[in-house]
């Protein structure tokens, strides 16, 4: 893919596009130790925390690990006790570039996708390369 055609697919794109819609989700009264085990399982850096409908935060493979994932006190604390609380959300009508960009200048990993509140989708950063890389091999 040239340096236009990668703009104009980044120009083009919105998050809807490329998101996981409906991610897997933990309750806040869950434990550190449920998380690491479902990232662990099923391969996510990410997930969001929420009680019925409310988005209240997200943990990451990384929290854990800072945390201690292989501390028995630090697995059995709840999530409530431990998640990113103050969240940065996108509606899945942003472009991919925009959400690139806070994603850059944020230093995050992941952008959460709320729509009136509710959580419609997750995109993470491998999530816009791997888009980025199949659109590639598409025009090659």
């Amino acid at each position: 893919m040239t340096p236009r055609l990668a703009y104009t697919f980044v120009m083009g794109t919105t998050l809807e596009e490329v998101m996981t819609p409906d991610p897997v989700t933990l309750l806040p009264t869950q434990t550190v130790g449920d998380a690491y085990a479902l990232m662990s399982e099923r391969g996510f850096r990410h997930v969001p925390i929420v009680e019925g409908e409310l988005l209240l935060g997200i943990i990451s493979l990384t929290d854990v690990g800072h945390l201690g994932a292989k501390v028995p006190e630090v697995l059995a604390k709840p999530l409530h006790e431990v998640m990113t609380s103050k969240l940065i959300t996108c509606k899945p009508s942003e472009p991919v570039a925009s959400a690139a960009a806070t994603m850059a200048s944020k230093k995050i990993n992941c952008l959460l996708i709320v729509v009136g509140g509710k959580l419609q989708g997750i995109v993470t950063t491998y999530d816009l390369l791997d888009v980025l890389a199949r659109r590639a091999r598409d025009e090659a």
